[in-house]
């Protein structure tokens, strides 16, 4: 067992527990952190442990663990079982799943059960820090102009490329709600015929429509995909159209921009997901709207 799985069972030792705890499976390594499949007698917990910086990446694990218990009470997240925010430690209830395909003759309906899904979550109301993309946008500009000359240059152009879009975003008027923020396709999952959402690291109120851009955008929706998306949640016309347009764009230059300075010295060639951010990010600004 790693060395920090040892110390975290030699710290903390969960109730009933008469059997060293075995590890199962090491998960591939997020972009922050690193999980691990651990049986503890009966049961199976996802333990996870920092990787790199996440403040940096603006993580805070204090309001992780709020935004995680309220996802449990609610049914969107797994139980926590214990937390330690100051060393970055997070130890939860494993969930018997499956990937939550979005394709075939069920695509509406599963994209029905993802808008019900995030229109529970945003009309939650937790008291937890407002995130605007496009802050973190120029917060991540910042820190790549000031450290990082070699990829300041490529960052600069697209931000030029995304400024109109950019400026818009930033300031538009919406409400704010409660947001998970990191909504691949690989952090949704089914259980039991519901819909659950993993990894809550970058949960805070915001823009619930940059949930529903991350969705269609890494899911790879279509026009008609992105239109039953914004009805199944209760948005439509051209105005929720374009709304989406501009969290899409958002949602690809941040990509972007966290790829620059998550892996210093990235490029198209070495860094894959980057290349395809740049990419997608060219043809929406391209495209627009439409």
């Amino acid at each position: 067992m790693p060395r920090a799985l040892a110390e975290l069972f030699r710290d903390w030792r969960p109730d009933s527990l008469d059997t060293p705890p075995e590890l199962e499976a090491v998960f591939s390594s997020g972009h922050s952190n690193r999980s691990f499949l651990v049986r503890l007698g009966r049961r199976r917990v996802v333990v996870r442990l920092p990787e790199g910086n996440g403040e940096r990446l603006g993580i805070d694990r204090h309001v992780e663990q709020r935004v995680l218990e309220l996802a449990d009470r609610i049914g969107l997240g797994a139980r926590v079982l214990h937390c330690d925010p100051a060393r970055g430690i997070l130890v939860t209830a494993y969930l018997e799943s499956k990937p939550l395909r979005v394709e075939g003759i069920a695509a509406d309906h599963t994209i029905d059960r993802l808008a019900a899904a995030l229109h529970l979550l945003h009309r939650q109301e937790l008291d937890v820090p407002v995130l605007n993309i496009a802050d973190r946008v120029r917060a991540y500009a910042r820190e790549l102009q000031a450290d990082d000359p070699l990829a300041w240059p490529r960052a600069r152009r697209w931000l030029a490329s995304a400024r109109q879009v950019l400026e818009q975003y930033r300031f538009g008027r919406w409400r704010t709600a409660l947001c998970h923020n990191d909504l691949l396709a690989q952090n949704v999952f089914e259980v039991d015929g519901a819909v659950r959402f993993i990894d809550w690291e970058y949960a805070a109120r915001g823009d619930a429509f940059f949930d529903l851009a991350t969705i269609a955008e890494d899911c790879g929706f279509g026009a008609l995909d992105r239109s039953r998306l914004l009805l199944a949640y209760g948005e439509i016309g051209d105005t929720a159209i374009e709304r989406l347009y501009r969290a899409r764009v958002l949602y690809r230059l941040l990509g972007v921009l966290w790829h620059l300075v998550r892996y210093r010295g990235a490029s198209a060639r070495t860094v894959p997901a980057l290349a395809r951010h740049e990419q997608a990010l060219d043809a929406l600004l391209r495209q627009g709207p439409g």
